[in-house]
């Protein structure tokens, strides 16, 4: 798996900036790219479309949790590998036979195909899913306003 998302990187980065799209706003980050902060904004779109949470920011709280520390957690590399698969064209083609990453997809076809992951045949698309889905909980629920809205914080 890991090797797969390495190939998929690499044309990520030899693409960089191809699939971000022109005129999208990024906030300063502290270390992920402005195309993976987008990417993972596209992901916010279909994992927390309904988070109690307004002014929640996937992007945002992904590159705090990476580097937000004095120095970067230690699978800052497999995030970063990660980070770059909604925008990459070799992962649209070997994982959806399709031209179209995920990230220039409509919210609504976005969900589709990770819907479609979810219930795959192949354990890449199943085990991709699942960690989106996890990181996109996990930094969703580590931050205070959600904590405040279950009751864990006053």
């Amino acid at each position: 798996m890991k090797f797969a998302l390495k190939c998929f990187a690499l044309t990520a980065v030899s693409l960089k900036g191809v699939n971000c799209g022109p005129g999208l706003v990024t906030p300063g980050l502290r270390g992920i790219s402005p195309e993976a902060y987008h990417n993972f904004k596209s992901l916010q779109e279909v994992f927390l479309k309904d988070s109690p949470v307004p002014n929640f920011d996937l992007g945002l709280a992904l590159d705090k949790y990476i580097y937000g520390h004095p120095y970067p957690i230690e699978t800052e590399s497999v995030l970063q590998l990660l980070l770059s698969l909604p925008s990459s064209i070799l992962a649209a083609i070997a994982l959806d036979f399709s031209f179209t990453p995920m990230v220039k997809l409509s919210a609504e076809e976005r969900e589709k195909r990770l819907l479609s992951w979810k219930t795959s045949s192949l354990g890449l698309k199943r085990g991709v899913y699942s960690i989106f889905r996890q990181i996109s909980f996990f930094l969703l629920s580590s931050d205070k306003e959600y904590q405040k809205y279950v009751g864990y914080l006053k």
